[in-house]
């Protein structure tokens, strides 16, 4: 089977947006060096066995790249080589030049033993407060002990070579504003550089931090960890300095929103002007690197056994209530809240299923009551570990819900509808046999979103740049979310490879526009006068815009068989 490619952000970025945030706020420098601990860890585990079992990843319906640490073992999922070499050279995509087409589409599962490699704790050190000066230890990067491994198994297993050379790559520009900086000279130039931050108690959200004897190097060291890109000093000032800027976390709900944050907080009350621009830097040059990984060590099951089972320690299923958050899941603590999901999304989502069409035989009485659990782990289990290893979560949903549920079930198949995809007229741009293979939601690169208009009827897009039309048909499956619902099987006959943009309308928004319509002219007094929807389906899209055509067609498909449920859960 083909591999595929979407654009989905790895669980490190997570990692490195938290790790940003909360360092800031506990009063811990970001970017410094790793302590002598992490030093060593990082040491060991480059001169350790390489015990490492990666294989292409099977088919899977939805992609999710994944990068997970736990007690001596790290795994990744649905992992490309570009994602590896990202990880593995702390180095960002755009900073990765050349190589062959397929190193952001091909995917592979890596699991490896680190015998040194210890669970990542998101507990700050109570000895450092939020009140307290910066901690001369800040903690480490656990991904810092990842690398040294990753970077092997590229060398070893993949024979991958590369030189460095400097490019103009995406960057951000430290500069002074018109107005000039608002910094005060240090007072005690060499005395040791420190940064400390307070909660501000009477506004919930803001924090107060302030800094002494900082030069713009160590600035930029602090916190340019808060930017997607690299930061370069351009502002020329070579002094210490102390200053004091204040950060209101109340309004941040996306990754750009934080960004503007900090570039907000920086204008307006230091006068540092941080902007997006290419600037020159040291790019990693891939020379060659292998499609299939040398074979794993024949006892390799042994040497990496499955994950163990865990399990929850308490667990309360309620109803829920109207104002709770649809369909969320919010780790806290040693506790895990799944906030008002119905028993079909939670049982596709613990059976990891890629929709609910594949619960064949129950579907239609599945309860459509919306529930809220509450999940309490074992004490010394920090909730967000967990949360962030999407197969151990789903396991342990589906232990619950079939002890809470009753439920029994088995695998076998269906006969529902597919999906079969066809060349009438084709009208897409051949590719320029040399790019990257790749898919992403989205418009293209530098393209305007059809989407972002308040009046657009469209609420779909996404792109595929040189792919084969097998790798396009595997691939719309996830692009078009909801719309199509198993695997596309391509009959085009097309060969070569092409970059293809779709948009369209969904089916559950030209629904709702179609019956808000039919609702406005009734409203009028004349049924008849309905104003004709403007969004276009995904199969009118394919016919006018790709001169392709998506049939249905009737297809046997895997099943989950639900043998018993019960309609509500056992008492709490």
């Amino acid at each position: 089977m083909t591999n595929r490619s979407i654009a989905f952000r790895v669980n490190r970025k997570r990692w490195q947006l938290f790790l940003a945030t909360a360092w800031m706020i506990l009063g811990v420098p970001i970017g410094m060096v790793q302590t002598s601990a992490a030093q060593d860890a990082t040491q060991r585990s480059s001169t350790e066995p390489l015990i490492v079992d990666v294989h292409t990843s099977p088919y899977r319906s939805s992609i999710s790249y994944r990068a997970n640490i736990g007690d001596q073992r790290f795994d990744m999922r649905d992992a490309t080589i570009l994602n590896m070499i990202t990880l593995a050279y702390n180095r960002e995509s755009d900073a990765v030049i050349g190589g062959p087409s397929w190193i952001d589409f091909n995917r592979f599962d890596l699991a490896a033993k680190i015998s040194s490699l210890k669970l990542p704790s998101f507990s700050p050190d109570p000895t450092n407060s939020a009140n307290s000066p910066v901690s001369p230890t800040p903690p480490a990067n656990p991904y810092d002990q990842i690398r040294p491994v990753l970077k092997r198994v590229l060398a070893e297993r993949f024979h991958l070579t590369y030189h460095t050379e400097d490019r103009p790559l995406p960057g951000y520009v430290m500069t002074v504003a018109k107005d000039g900086v608002k910094l005060a000279e240090a007072k005690a130039p060499d005395a040791p550089n420190k940064c400390q931050s307070a909660q501000d108690k009477a506004t919930p959200g803001q924090f107060s931090v302030s800094c002494t004897s900082v030069t713009m190097t160590q600035f930029v060291s602090m916190f340019g960890g808060v930017f997607p890109h690299p930061v370069i000093d351009h502002t020329g000032l070579t002094k210490s300095y102390d200053f004091t800027f204040k950060l209101a976390y109340d309004q941040v709900r996306t990754r750009d929103d934080y960004i503007r944050l900090y570039t907000d907080t920086f204008k307006q009350q230091l006068g540092l002007v941080v902007a997006p621009g290419d600037v020159s830097q040291p790019a990693l040059v891939i020379d060659k690197v292998d499609s299939i990984p040398t074979p794993n060590l024949p006892d390799i099951a042994k040497l990496i056994p499955a994950q163990p089972d865990l399990e929850f320690e308490v667990a309360t299923i309620k109803p829920a209530a109207d104002n709770e958050p649809r369909s969320v899941i919010l780790p806290r603590g040693s506790q895990i809240t799944f906030s008002s999901f119905s028993l079909q999304q939670l049982i596709v989502r613990a059976w990891e299923l890629p929709t609910g069409a594949m619960i064949a035989n129950v579907l239609t009485i599945l309860p459509k009551q919306l529930y809220t659990i509450l999940v309490k782990l074992p004490p010394d289990v920090d909730a967000r570990v967990v949360y962030q290893d999407q197969d151990l979560l789903d396991n342990m949903l589906q232990k619950l819900l079939v002890d809470r549920f009753q439920i029994k079930y088995h695998w076998g198949e269906q006969t529902q509808d597919g999906w079969v995809l066809f060349a009438d007229n084709p009208k897409m741009k051949k590719a320029d046999p040399n790019s990257r293979t790749s898919c992403g939601y989205g418009p293209p690169p530098g393209e305007k979103d059809v989407r972002s208009s308040a009046d657009s009827p469209y609420d779909n897009e996404s792109h595929c740049q040189n792919v084969t039309m097998d790798q396009f048909a595997d691939t719309l499956q996830n692009l078009t979310k909801s719309d199509i619902k198993s695997h596309v099987v391509n009959k085009t006959g097309l060969a070569g490879s092409y970059d293809i943009t779709i948009y369209y309308t969904s089916a559950p928004k030209l629904r709702t526009d179609t019956t808000a319509a039919a609702d406005a002219a009734k409203k009028a007094g004349d049924d008849s006068a309905a104003v004709p929807v403007a969004g276009v389906s995904l199969e009118d899209y394919f016919r006018k815009q790709l001169g392709l055509r998506l049939e249905k067609q009737s297809m046997t498909f895997p099943a989950l068989i639900l043998d018993h449920i019960e309609q509500t859960p056992t008492e709490n």
